[in-house]
């Protein structure tokens, strides 16, 4: 029994630190904030704070509800953190690797805090973070709702609508801009105006069937939160009758359209309107081409006009008249 407990201990993350045994760390770490939980034996860890040296970032209190972790630990209380980042950072010496420290109530007891399954690479994610133009920005991923991929993303008291980067496996990142509007945002602090939603039907093929998410920087270091996976709808299968109408609709160029009735049922209607509009203007052009050349013939068939004033005897000195 005590080695099954041991084994639990470890497959829970609890460590020993200062002769205090506690279990915890980050589990997102974001522009606007950083989130995860901690529990000590036998002492109540009251706030975290964010330390670059003996510069206080942020701080938070260590209040929030966590029912999962207090079920697989058998703890009781709320060992969930959310800190909220600042979106600017008063001059500090970087030097100094930024630190998560969670700490007792009178500060007698501290352990410093890692991201959850790679706390080697928790320094220097903090301080990419820290020094990026990203800091302050928040945003989530609803998923697939009604057949878009939607979700927000904002600063406080920003100037302009954020940017975002949709990613998948082997594909480029694409950049979606989040200035749509969406409900519920204001209550938080943050400008309504910072929705996003895409089609995914309007996706190169190659991204149907691939799970996505989205990410705050291109390189996809840091994420957007979601509760669930997203995974892309592939696109439909370019059957033979489809294929006849993109081959058909290649062929087709401006002066040797048929009438659109008489087009393939498999031609998208958007590119039947884009030919006929394009055949319209020709013939609407040829008629002004029509219309100049009458008058450029009108003028050279004319007679030259009589110049009043001159006597009857002077085309006689140019030749004429005879």
């Amino acid at each position: 029994m005590k080695k099954k407990g041991q084994r639990l201990q470890r497959y829970f993350g609890l460590r020993r630190e200062a002769g205090m045994a506690w279990s915890g760390g980050i589990e997102h770490l974001l522009p606007g904030q950083i989130s995860g939980w901690v529990v000590a034996k036998g002492v109540p860890l009251q706030e975290v704070r964010l330390l670059v040296g003996h510069h206080l970032i942020a701080r938070a209190e260590i209040n929030q509800a966590r029912p999962d972790v207090c079920e697989k630990l058998g703890w009781q209380g709320t060992p969930g953190f959310s800190l909220v980042l600042p979106a600017e950072l008063p001059p500090v010496d970087w030097q100094p690797a930024p630190r998560l420290l969670a700490i007792s109530a009178d500060a007698s007891q501290q352990v410093e805090l890692g991201l959850i399954g790679k706390p080697q690479q928790t320094a220097g994610l903090l301080k990419a973070l820290l020094q990026s133009d990203l800091l302050g920005l928040e945003g989530h991923v609803d998923g697939l709702l009604q057949g878009a991929l939607r979700g927000w993303a904002g600063r406080r008291g920003q100037g302009h609508p954020a940017h975002i980067w949709l990613q998948a496996a082997g594909q480029e990142p694409l950049r979606l801009n989040c200035n749509q509007w969406r409900d519920g945002l204001l209550a938080m602090g943050l400008p309504e105006r910072s929705g996003f939603q895409l089609d995914p039907m309007a996706l190169p093929p190659s991204w149907g069937g691939l799970e996505a998410w989205c990410s705050f920087d291109p390189q996809g270091q840091f994420r957007l939160p979601q509760l669930e996976r997203v995974v892309l709808p592939a696109g439909p299968a370019v059957g033979g009758e489809v294929m006849q109408a993109i081959q058909t609709s290649a062929s087709l160029t401006p002066g040797n359209l048929p009438p659109m009735q008489e087009w393939p049922t498999g031609v998208p209607d958007d590119l039947r309107h884009h030919w006929q509009a394009l055949e319209n203007f020709r013939l609407y052009l040829d008629k002004v081409e029509q219309k100049l050349e009458a008058r450029d013939n009108s003028r050279q068939q004319a007679p030259a006009p009589k110049v009043s004033g001159l006597p009857g005897w002077w085309p006689h000195l140019l030749g004429g008249g005879r």
